[in-house]
């Protein structure tokens, strides 16, 4: 991870937001999801930049980006972003906008507001639906570990921690959750400054898909456990406002697709961004 990082050219909006910046060409915005930053394209971005400007940010609160104030109204969060990719990608007529999990809801908000300039979006493991009562996901944070061992957790103890919360919501095949892996999720949870559940359980991704004018791609994990009470249902209410949406399921994976099967993910995210 600290080798690709080196590799990439790292940048600041006006607004605060950093990004990371690889190629040349039509800008593609990737949006992460939560506890998370650019680093959950670590596996795309070089895939990606052989054919876009690939513009991944750190949404704020998290990764390098400033954070916002913890009751920044969720309209004024979004208004960040939007602000961020409008300067990011400067006068260019056509952007694409690839977002993962809770990026997803802010990626429909920037394709909402940009109209005709979204050439293409895919999102990822989409959030923005309502709060997923009655799911059985298990995770458990640095505090409730110390709380459990009533003391301060040693290295393994917290490396163990990251690869249950990992194999729990983000990694079906749990030989996947390499070191790498759990390297990117610690230092993620680490730099986060920002809750975003109050906005991925909003229930709002249909108010801003029935707006967005571009082609639309979703892709789920066959076993995003985060997709409840299942793909299917997430999927529908989408279509109920933009019935053109295409669906691509993704065998043998789960919610963080991109990570746990990139090159099948890349190869969907080119074929998509570059026919649209």
């Amino acid at each position: 991870m600290r080798e690709r990082a080196a590799t990439l050219r790292h940048e600041r909006a006006s607004t605060g937001v950093a990004y990371a910046r690889s190629g040349e060409g039509m800008p593609l915005v990737l949006l992460h999801g939560g506890a998370g930053s650019w680093t959950h394209w670590t596996r795309n971005i070089d895939a990606l930049a052989r054919h876009f400007r690939v513009l991944a940010l750190d949404l704020p609160g998290y990764g390098a980006s400033t954070a916002p104030p913890r009751d920044i109204p969720p309209d004024d969060y979004f208004a960040i972003v939007r602000a961020t990719v409008e300067e990011i990608v400067g006068d260019a007529p056509s952007v694409g906008l690839a977002a993962f999990s809770f990026g997803s809801l802010v990626a429909a908000t920037v394709a909402a507001a940009l109209g005709s300039r979204i050439a293409a979006m895919s999102l990822i493991g989409a959030s923005g639906f309502e709060p997923p009562v009655g799911r059985q996901v298990r995770l458990e944070s640095l505090r409730m570990l110390r709380d459990r061992l009533g003391r301060e957790p040693d290295a393994s103890e917290v490396k163990e921690l990251h690869r249950r919360n990992l194999s729990e919501l983000m990694i079906w095949d749990v030989a996947k959750i390499d070191d790498e892996t759990i390297a990117i999720q610690a230092d993620n949870v680490e730099r986060t400054r920002f809750d975003s559940r109050r906005l991925s359980w909003s229930g709002r991704m249909p108010e801003f898909m029935a707006q967005v004018t571009a082609p639309v791609m979703m892709l789920y994990g066959e076993h995003d456990r985060s997709a409840y009470p299942s793909i299917a249902a997430r999927v529908e209410q989408c279509r109920a406002v933009k019935p053109d949406i295409a669906v691509e399921i993704l065998q043998d994976c789960g919610h963080w697709a991109m990570h746990e099967a990139p090159d099948r993910l890349n190869a969907s995210l080119i074929a998509f961004h570059t026919r649209s």
